[in-house]
C-alpha cells in the first residue's frame, strides 16, 4: 500500500528537446540540425506545406553541406500511412522524419520516426513495437491550429476519418521549429482554430489536479504543468483577437508571437504535462457522427464547442461562462451546434457522441468519472453529457 501511494504522488514533466520560435527562422533550420547530429532527414509534407517550405529548407541544408528527401503526405493520420513513410525512411537511410504542416502531417510524422509505442486507446493500454523508424522527429508546423507538435502523442484515425486511437511514444519530438513569417501568411482561420485547441488546457489540467488523475506524461499534474496551461489561457484572453487582426493583415506581430506559443508550445506542455479531460474525449466523439456536418470542423473547432461543455459538467459560474463565451464570440470560434456546422442536429446524433464520449479514458479524470468501466463499457453518465451538450448550444443561442 504504501509504494502504491508514493507510485500516485510521483509528478512527472517532459519536454521536446528544443523549441525554435520566430520569423524567417526556417532559412537558419540547417544551424539547429547540426546540433541535433541530423545531416540527412526525410520532410514528409502536404502540397500546401511543401510549396512554402521546401526552398527554405533545401538552401538551408545545402549551404551546409546536408542532405534530406521529401515525400508528400497521403492525407490521413492512419496505420498504412504510417508505414509508407517509415519504409521511405529506411530505405533512404534517413536520420530523422521532418513532419511539415498540420496536425495530421505531424502526427504522422511523430509516429514514423518512433521506435514503439503504448496504445493508449484501448483498455488496459498495449506495447506496439517498431512502430516507425526509431529516428529523431523534428516537427514544422506551418499553422498553429494544435497544440500537438510539442507533445510525444499521435492521434491516429482510420482510412474514412474517423478516430481510432492515439500512440505515446518514448520521447518528444528532438526539436519543434516555428517559423511565425510562416504562420502570419496562413488563413486566419487556422490560428483561430489553434486557440479553440489550446482554450481548453486549462480546463482540463485543472480538473485532473483536483482528481489526482494520471497524466499522458505518466504522473500527476504538477504546478509547472498547472502554470503553463494556465499562462497560456492568459495569453488567449490578452492577445488572441489582437493575434487574429495581425494575421488577417499577414504580420508577424507580438500578438502573434504571443499566441503561437501559446497555441504550439503552452498548451502543448499543459495538456501533456496537466492531463487531458472531458473537452477532448467529446471532441473525439464528433468523428462518429462526421456525415452530419455541412462542413467537417477542425480539431480545434471541436474542442473549443466541447469545452463549453465540459463547463457544464463543471457547473462553472456565469461570469466564467460570460469570460469563455465572450472570447470564443470575438475571435470567431463556435459556440452553437450551428456555428460548428450542424444548423439542424438530432439527440439520436448527439447521444451518439454522448455514449462515445462517455467510453473514453479521457474522460476518467472528471469528478463524477468512474475508474472502471461498466458492463458497457463507460466511465461516465452519457445522459449528462448529453444533457451537457444541449446546454452548450442553447446558452451560445442565448449569449
Amino acid at each position: 500500500m504504501e509504494q502504491e501511494v508514493k507510485r500516485m504522488s510521483i509528478k512527472t514533466l517532459i519536454f521536446p528537446q528544443r523549441y525554435v520560435q520566430g520569423p524567417n527562422t526556417l532559412s537558419q533550420i540547417a544551424d539547429h540540425l547540426e546540433v541535433l547530429g541530423v545531416r540527412n532527414p526525410l520532410v514528409l509534407a502536404g502540397p500546401t506545406a511543401m510549396s512554402v517550405c521546401r526552398q527554405s529548407i533545401e538552401a538551408s541544408l545545402s549551404a551546409k553541406g546536408m542532405t534530406c528527401a521529401f515525400i508528400q503526405f497521403g492525407g490521413e493520420s492512419s496505420w498504412n500511412e504510417i508505414r509508407r513513410v517509415k519504409e521511405v525512411c529506411l530505405s533512404g537511410g534517413h536520420d530523422a522524419v521532418m513532419a511539415c504542416g498540420g496536425g495530421k502531417v505531424l502526427d504522422t510524422g511523430r509516429a514514423a520516426a518512433a521506435g514503439s509505442a503504448v496504445n493508449a486507446g484501448v483498455v488496459p493500454p498495449e506495447l506496439v513495437q517498431e512502430v516507425g523508424a526509431n529516428v529523431l522527429c523534428i516537427q514544422v508546423p506551418t499553422i498553429a491550429a494544435t497544440d500537438a507538435t510539442t507533445a510525444k502523442v499521435s492521434v491516429i484515425y482510420n482510412e474514412k476519418g474517423e478516430f481510432e486511437t492515439f500512440l505515446i511514444f518514448p520521447t518528444n519530438p528532438a526539436m519543434v521549429f516555428v517559423d511565425t513569417a510562416v504562420i502570419a501568411n496562413a488563413p486566419v482561420e487556422y490560428l483561430v482554430h489553434g486557440m479553440g485547441d489550446a482554450l481548453a488546457t486549462y480546463f482540463e489540467a485543472d480538473i485532473c489536479q483536483q482528481t489526482a488523475a494520471p497524466t499522458l506524461a505518466g504522473g500527476l499534474c504538477s504546478r509547472t504543468a498547472l502554470m503553463a496551461a494556465r499562462l497560456s489561457f492568459d495569453i488567449l484572453m490578452e492577445y488572441g483577437l489582437q493575434a487574429k487582426i495581425e494575421v488577417e493583415n499577414h504580420i508577424a506581430g507580438p500578438a502573434l508571437e504571443a499566441v503561437v506559443e501559446a497555441n504550439c508550445l503552452l498548451s502543448g506542455l499543459g495538456y501533456e504535462n496537466g492531463g487531458l479531460s472531458a473537452a477532448h474525449a467529446i471532441a473525439l466523439s464528433y468523428t462518429r457522427i462526421y456525415h452530419l456536418f455541412e462542413k467537417h470542423p477542425s480539431h480545434g473547432q471541436f474542442v473549443a464547442f466541447s469545452t463549453l461543455a465540459q463547463l457544464m459538467m463543471e457547473g462553472r459560474s456565469k461570469d466564467d461562462l460570460d469570460m469563455i463565451y465572450g472570447f470564443c464570440r470575438s475571435v470567431g470560434l463556435p459556440v452553437t451546434f450551428g456555428e460548428l456546422g450542424m444548423p439542424t442536429v438530432t439527440d439520436e446524433a448527439l447521444k451518439m457522441v454522448a455514449d462515445d464520449a462517455s467510453k473514453s479514458v479521457l474522460i476518467m479524470s472528471m469528478p463524477k468519472a468512474s475508474r472502471v468501466p461498466d458492463e458497457e463499457g463507460r466511465f461516465y453518465d452519457p445522459q449528462e453529457i448529453f444533457s451537457c451538450l444541449k446546454a452548450a448550444d442553447a446558452y451560445g443561442r442565448q449569449f
